[in-house]
């Protein structure tokens, strides 16, 4: 669950990227439209570290907080301890990880042709 947030770091930074590029076309003053893309590049940054450091450290988040909303706690039969549980269809893991992937490479192909 961790790296979709990175991938909302992702598609913020695009967002700001485009929007600096629009800026740049409509007349706004050029410090302005340079700044926000600035500030596109480090939200892109921000992006990238959270994702290495997640993954790098996903043991342990993942043994301590779970961000998915319908986590169920089940007993296991075998040890009898607690477990959270996702029981979510693995269609719809994957609609929330397709989606924001799409809409990045979406993005950054707009933002590429500009």
């Amino acid at each position: 669950m961790a790296r979709k947030d990175s991938l909302t770091w992702f598609m913020m930074g695009i967002a700001q990227l485009l929007i600096g590029e629009a800026l740049l076309d409509s007349g706004t003053p050029e410090l302005m439209a340079q700044l926000i893309q600035l500030t596109g590049g480090g939200t892109i940054a921000l992006g990238i570290y959270f994702l290495l450091f997640i993954a790098r450290h996903e043991d342990e988040f993942s043994k301590v907080y779970s961000k998915a909303e319908k986590t169920v706690m089940v007993t296991n039969p075998g040890s009898g301890k607690k477990e959270l549980v996702d029981d979510s269809p693995g269609a719809i893991k994957a609609a929330w990880y397709a989606v924001p992937v799409g809409m990045t490479f979406i993005g950054l192909l707009a933002w590429l042709v500009s």
